[in-house]
C-alpha cells in the first residue's frame, strides 16, 4: 500500500526538490529507502526509460524466448517465427496469469496454463492454432481477437544488447544512450560476442540505486574496500583504481577507464583483425591501453571488463553486465552476464570464465566486499527515514576539476584525468531527479 495519499505525494516531490542538489553533491540519505520514493521510480523512471533485457546469443532461433524484468514486472523477451525480437509482458490477456513459468526454452505458440488461452510468437491471438479452448461454446458471441494482443514494449537493440521501454513515444534507444555507446562498442562491439552460460542471479539487501551508482562513478572505494589485493600482489598498489580517466558522457550514464603503460595490449594478439575491423582508430588506441574499465548505463546497466591478471603466464580478464532489479525499496535481485568474443582463443575463454567466477561472480571475492558495503548503507538509510532532521551525503569529489580535450583522450563526455571523481555520480542524480519529478524541477 502507498506510504503517500496525493498530498503526501506532492509533500514528497517538494522534499525532493529541496533537498536533492546534485550541482553542489548533496544526496539526502532518505530517499535510498523511502517507500514513496521508490513508487515514483516504478512509475516515473523505469515505467518511460530504456530498460536492459537480454542479448541476442540468449535468442538465437525463432521461438527462443528468456523470462526476464522490467522493474517489478515480468516480460517474455522471444524471437518470433518471423525472426524479429520482441518483448512482451509476461501475463495472459483473460485472467492475468504468466503465460511463461520458465526461465528460457524455445516455443511455437504462448499457452497459459490456467485457462488455455494461446497466442502466436508474434503476440498476436489471431492465427489458426490460437485461441480459447472450447471458444464456439465458452464464447458464443465471439472474442475481439484484436483486443486480447500481448501488451507488447517498444523494443531495440544496440551491439546485441536487448532494450525495451513501456514508453510508447519518447526518445529512441540510439538517443537515449547517446555518447555512452563509444565506450560500450569497447566491450560488447570490440568483437561478435556471445553470453556464456545463462545468467546468475541472486539478492542482495539494498538499494538498486547505491550498486549502480557505484559502477558509474565510484573507483574511489577499492582504495579501502579491496585493498588486500595490493597485499596479495595482485596489483600493484592500494591506489590501483586511480590510474586512468573518470567519465560523465551525460544522460545520467557514468563510466572509469582504468589504464596501463606497457607497451602492448593485454587482450589477445589473435583478436585483433576484428578488433581493427569493428572499432575506430581512437577506440582501438584506448582498448590497447585498457586495464579495467567500468560503468553504467542509466539507469541500472552496469558493465565491467576486470583488471587483468596473469594466470598461467597469461594475462586474462573477462567481460561482464550487471543489472540492479528493483524488487523494493531495500531489496535488489542482481542479474550477472559473463560475455566473451565468440571467435576467442579457447584460452581465453577458459581462464576468463574462472576469473569472472572467482572476482565478479555472486561468490566472487569483489562482490563479497561491496555487497556488504551496500547493505549496511541501505540499514543505516532505512534508520535515516525516523530522523527529525535531514542526513545528507556527500558527492563533492572532483567538483573543481578540469576536463580534458580531444588531445589528451579520444572519446566522448567530460574526461577528468584519473578516475577518483563523482562527476558522473552528480549527472546521475539530476537526470534521475528529472525523471522522479517529472520534469518539475
Amino acid at each position: 500500500m502507498s506510504r503517500y495519499d496525493l498530498q503526501g505525494r506532492r509533500d514528497l516531490e517538494d522534499r525532493l526538490r529541496k533537498t536533492v542538489d546534485p550541482k553542489r553533491g548533496q544526496i539526502p540519505m532518505f530517499t535510498y529507502s523511502d517507500p514513496g520514493v521508490y513508487e515514483l521510480e516504478l512509475e516515473r523512471l523505469f515505467g518511460q526509460t530504456w530498460q536492459f533485457v537480454g542479448h541476442v546469443s540468449e535468442i538465437p532461433n525463432p521461438g527462443s524466448f528468456i523470462t526476464r524484468a522490467m522493474a517489478e514486472e515480468s516480460v517474455i523477451v522471444g524471437r518470433g517465427d518471423d525472426s524479429v525480437v520482441r518483448v512482451f509482458l509476461n501475463s495472459c490477456r483473460h485472467r492475468g496469469m504468466r503465460l511463461a513459468c520458465e526461465d528460457f526454452g524455445e516455443v511455437n505458440n504462448w499457452r497459459c496454463p490456467y485457462h488455455g488461452f494461446t497466442y502466436g510468437s508474434k503476440g498476436d491471438f489471431l492465427g489458426t492454432f490460437m485461441g480459447a479452448p472450447f471458444e464456439k461454446s465458452a464464447y458464443p458471441e465471439g472474442l475481439n481477437r484484436d483486443a486480447l494482443h500481448l501488451v507488447e514494449a517498444r523494443c531495440e537493440t544496440y551491439q546485441g544488447l536487448i532494450f525495451a521501454t513501456w514508453a510508447k513515444e519518447g526518445p529512441s534507444l540510439d538517443s537515449h544512450l547517446g555518447n555512452v555507446k563509444w565506450y560500450l562498442d569497447l566491450l560488447v562491439g570490440r568483437a561478435e560476442m556471445e553470453v556464456v552460460g545463462h545468467p546468475e542471479r541472486w539478492v542482495v539487501p539494498t538499494n538498486w540505486r547505491l550498486p549502480a551508482e557505484n559502477f558509474a562513478s565510484d573507483a574511489y572505494h577499492t582504495a579501502t574496500a579491496h585493498s588486500y589485493l595490493a597485499r596479495m600482489g595482485i596489483v600493484k598498489g592500494a591506489d590501483f583504481g586511480r590510474d586512468g580517466y573518470h567519465v560523465d558522457v551525460g544522460g545520467g550514464h557514468g563510466l572509469g577507464v582504468g589504464v596501463h603503460f606497457d607497451e602492448q595490449s593485454y587482450f589477445p594478439a589473435e583478436l585483433a583483425g576484428e578488433y581493427e575491423q569493428r572499432l575506430d582508430q581512437g577506440q582501438l588506441d584506448t582498448l590497447a591501453r585498457i586495464k579495467n574499465m567500468h560503468g553504467n548505463v542509466f539507469p541500472n546497466l552496469s558493465f565491467l571488463i576486470p583488471n587483468f591478471v596473469e594466470v598461467d603466464g597469461q594475462r586474462v580478464s573477462g567481460s561482464m553486465l550487471r543489472i540492479w532489479q528493483p524488487a523494493g525499496p531495500n531489496k535488489t535481485q542482481v542479474w550477472s552476464w559473463h560475455f566473451v568474443e565468440k571467435s576467442a582463443p579457447e584460452w581465453w575463454k577458459k581462464l576468463g570464465r574462472r576469473m569472472y567466477t572467482q572476482t565478479f561472480s555472486a561468490s566472487g571475492m569483489f562482490d563479497q566486499d561491496d555487497t556488504e558495503n551496500w547493505e549496511l548503507q541501505t540499514r543505516n538509510s532505512d534508520a535515516a527515514l525516523y530522523r527529525g532532521e535531514e542526513l545528507m551525503l556527500h558527492y563533492g569529489m572532483g567538483l573543481d576539476l578540469p576536463t580534458l580535450d580531444a588531445t589528451e583522450f579520444p572519446g566522448p563526455g567530460d574526461v577528468y584525468d584519473g578516475k577518483f571523481s563523482e562527476a558522473a555520480g552528480r549527472t546521475y542524480y539530476k537526470v534521475w531527479l528529472d525523471h522522479i519529478l517529472n520534469g518539475k524541477r
